[in-house]
C-alpha cells in the first residue's frame, strides 16, 4: 500500500473474531484487497471464517509479502506481536481499545516501529467469534488513530484510507486522552453492567422490560476480553469510577434526604446530555 489509491495485494487479519471476522468480510465484500489471508489460533474459527467467504487463506504465519496486517487479538496480545512483526515491511495496525500499555509495553523493549499505527474502531457487538461478523459494522462508526511522533505519515495516511474505505470517519487523538474518554465511555459501562447483573436473581427476570435490556445488553460480552481491557486500563478506569461513585453519592443523598430540589437537577441535567447526544448522532 504505497499511495492513498492502491489496495492492498494480501491483507494479513491476525485473530479472525468478530472485529477480525467483520474486517475481512467488509474488505471481500467491496473488494479492497487481492487476498485476504488469516492467522487464527483457534482452527474451528479458522476454518468457518475461510468456509464462509470471510478469507481466502488460512496461516500459522503472517505472510512475508503482506503489505497491510492487522492485528485483532486482545489488547495484551498486541505488543508482542508488533515486536515480532517490527522487520516486516507491511504497514501494521492493531483494534485494541486501550493504547497506553500497547504502546509502553513496546517501548520496554525498544521503540515503536514507524511503521505501526495504533488505532481503535469504536464499533462492536456483545457477541464474539467470526460467525457474528458483519461487513457493515464499521459503516459510520468513529476510528480513532493515536499515532506517536514517528508513526510515518505515509503509514498514517495509508491506515485512515482504509478505514475510510470500510465506511468508517476517523479521527487522531493523543493515546494518554483516548484511553481516559474510553474508560468512561466504554469500559465503566462495561464494569457497571457487570456489577449489576450480580444482585439480579431468577425471580426478577420476569419483571423485567426495556431499560433491564438496554442496560444489561453490554453484560453478555466475552467475560475474558473485557476481563483484560480493563485490567489494563485499570489506572484510567479507576479515575472514572471514583467520579462515577461522587456522582452516584449524590443522587443517593438526594434521595436519601428527599431534596426533590437537587434530584430533579441531577436527573434532569443528565437527561439533557443524552438527548444532546442523541442529536449529535443525527
Amino acid at each position: 500500500m504505497n499511495t492513498r489509491t492502491d489496495k492492498p495485494a494480501t491483507l494479513a487479519i491476525v485473530g479472525v473474531g468478530l472485529i477480525g471476522g467483520s474486517i475481512g468480510k467488509a474488505v471481500k465484500e467491496r473488494n479492497l484487497a487481492h487476498r485476504v489471508v488469516g492467522i487464527e489460533a483457534h482452527t474451528e474459527s479458522a476454518q468457518w471464517a475461510l468456509d464462509n467467504g470471510l478469507l481466502d487463506a488460512v496461516s500459522d504465519r503472517v505472510p512475508e509479502d503482506a503489505d497491510l496486517i492487522a492485528l485483532c487479538v486482545p489488547s495484551d496480545l498486541v505488543a508482542s506481536w508488533v515486536m515480532d512483526l517490527a522487520d516486516h515491511p507491511g504497514l501494521v495496525f492493531d483494534v485494541g481499545s486501550v493504547k497506553g500499555p500497547i504502546i509502553e509495553a513496546i517501548q520496554e523493549h525498544g521503540s515503536v516501529p514507524e511503521r505501526f499505527v495504533p488505532c481503535h474502531p469504536i464499533s462492536g457487538s456483545e457477541k464474539s467469534g467470526p460467525q457474528a461478523a458483519d461487513g457493515s459494522l464499521f459503516d459510520g462508526c468513529t476510528v480513532v488513530i493515536t499515532p506517536l511522533e514517528h508513526t510515518s505519515d505515509l503509514a498514517q495516511q495509508a491506515c485512515a484510507d482504509f478505514w475510510q474505505a470500510l465506511g468508517a470517519n476517523t479521527m487522531t487523538l493523543g493515546f494518554v486522552d483516548h484511553d481516559a474518554a474510553l474508560a468512561v465511555t466504554s469500559h465503566l459501562p462495561h464494569l457497571l453492567a457487570f456489577a449489576f447483573m450480580e444482585q439480579v436473581e431468577e425471580s426478577h427476570l420476569a419483571l423485567t422490560g426495556g431499560g433491564f435490556r438496554d442496560f444489561t445488553r453490554i453484560a453478555a460480552a466475552n467475560p475474558e476480553l473485557w476481563w483484560r481491557i480493563m485490567r489494563l486500563n485499570r489506572g484510567a478506569l479507576a479515575q472514572a469510577l471514583e467520579q462515577y461513585s461522587q456522582n452516584l453519592k449524590s443522587l443517593a443523598a438526594a434521595i436519601d434526604t428527599d431534596d426533590e430540589a437537587q434530584g430533579l437537577a441531577l436527573i434532569r441535567a443528565a437527561a439533557a446530555k443524552r438527548q444532546a447526544a442523541d442529536k449529535a448522532e443525527n
